[in-house]
C-alpha cells in the first residue's frame, strides 16, 4: 500500500504546488489570491486544460497559448518540487518501519508535514526570486515546528503520550546560534540573517543532532551545486545559465533551498550524522 499511497500523495503535491506558485508570486505584493490564474504578459485567463501541473507547460512548450510569450520554468520547478517533497513525506514509512500508512495517526502526521513543507516551498520560491526570506513565513514554520514537539513522535506519527524533551525545545536556539554569531561578527557578509531565522524552525522540528545534520547536509548540497556551476562556467564559452552577461559564479545563490533540502532528507530518512 505504501507505493500507491506515495504516488497519490505526490500527485496531490503537484496540484498544491501550482497553488503555492501563485502564493509565492503574489506574496507581499498586495494582490489577492482570489480569482483565476492568467498570463502576466497579455492577461489571458487560463482555461481548465491549461492548469494541469507540469503537463500544460510541456504541451504548450513553455509559452502562453494566447500571446506566445514565454512562461517561466519556475512554475514547473515549483510543481515538481512540491510533488517530490510530498511523495517523500508519504514514503517516510519505509525508513521508519511503519506498516500501516493509512492509520489515522500516520495520515495526520503526513498532512501536518505536508502543510509544513508547503510553507517551506513558498519560502524556497520567494527566496529564489527575491533573495530574501520573509520573517512571517519563518515564524509560521517555526510555530508549526514547535507544535510538532508536543503532538508527534520521531516518525511524525500523531501521539498523545509524549514526554517533553527540553533539549529538543532548546534546539530552536542551539541550532541557529552559531550561524547567528557568524552573521553578527561578519556584519552579514558571510551569511544572511534570514537563514538563522529559518534554522530556528529546523531545530524545533528535528532536535539538536538531527537539526545540525540537516544544516550540514545543506552545506554539502550547496557546495556540490557550487562545484557543478564552477565546472559549467569553466567549460562553457557561452553564459548558458541565468541569461546573464556576467560570470555564473558572480550570481547570488540563496541558501534557503539547500536548507529545505537538508531538512527534508533528515525528516524522511532519519539520517543523523551524530548517531552513525
Amino acid at each position: 500500500m505504501l507505493v500507491p499511497f506515495t504516488i497519490i500523495w505526490g500527485v496531490l503535491g503537484f496540484l498544491i504546488g501550482s497553488f503555492l506558485n501563485v502564493v509565492a508570486l503574489r506574496f507581499n505584493t498586495g494582490k489577492s489570491l482570489e480569482g483565476r490564474s492568467g498570463c502576466y504578459s497579455c492577461g489571458h485567463q487560463l482555461r481548465w486544460y491549461e492548469l494541469f501541473p507540469v503537463f500544460s507547460w510541456l504541451f504548450q512548450k513553455g509559452r502562453c497559448r494566447s500571446c506566445k510569450s514565454k512562461i517561466s520554468p519556475m512554475y514547473v520547478f515549483g510543481e515538481l518540487t512540491t510533488g517530490l517533497l510530498f511523495a517523500g513525506i508519504a514514503f517516510r514509512a519505509f525508513f521508519y518501519d511503519i506498516a500501516n500508512v493509512l492509520s489515522f495517526s500516520y495520515l495526520i502526521g503526513t498532512i501536518f508535514l505536508s502543510l509544513l513543507f508547503s510553507i517551506l516551498v513558498i519560502i524556497l520560491l520567494y527566496d529564489l526570486r527575491h533573495k530574501i526570506i520573509p520573517d512571517s513565513l519563518s515564524l509560521a514554520f517555526g510555530f508549526l515546528s514547535f507544535l510538532s514537539i508536543f503532538f508527534f513522535d520521531a516518525g511524525f506519527v500523531l501521539s498523545t503520550a509524549l514526554a517533553i524533551d527540553w533539549m529538543h525545545v532548546l534546539a530552536g536556539i542551539i541550532v541557529p546560534l552559531p550561524f547567528a554569531l557568524i552573521w553578527l561578527f561578519s556584519k552579514g557578509k558571510l551569511i544572511g540573517l534570514g537563514d538563522p531565522k529559518l534554522m530556528v524552525g529546523i531545530g524545533l522540528l528535528l532536535g539538536v543532532s538531527a537539526g545540525f545534520s540537516a544544516v550540514i547536509f545543506s552545506f554539502w548540497a550547496g557546495a556540490a551545486y557550487a562545484v557543478i556551476i564552477m565546472i559549467v562556467n569553466k567549460i562553457s564559452s557561452k553564459r548558458l545559465l541565468l541569461g546573464s552577461n556576467t560570470r555564473i559564479m558572480k550570481a547570488e545563490v540563496p541558501f534557503a533551498p539547500f536548507l529545505i533540502l537538508g531538512t527534508w532528507l533528515v525528516v524522511i530518512t532519519t539520517l543523523n550524522l551524530f548517531t552513525l
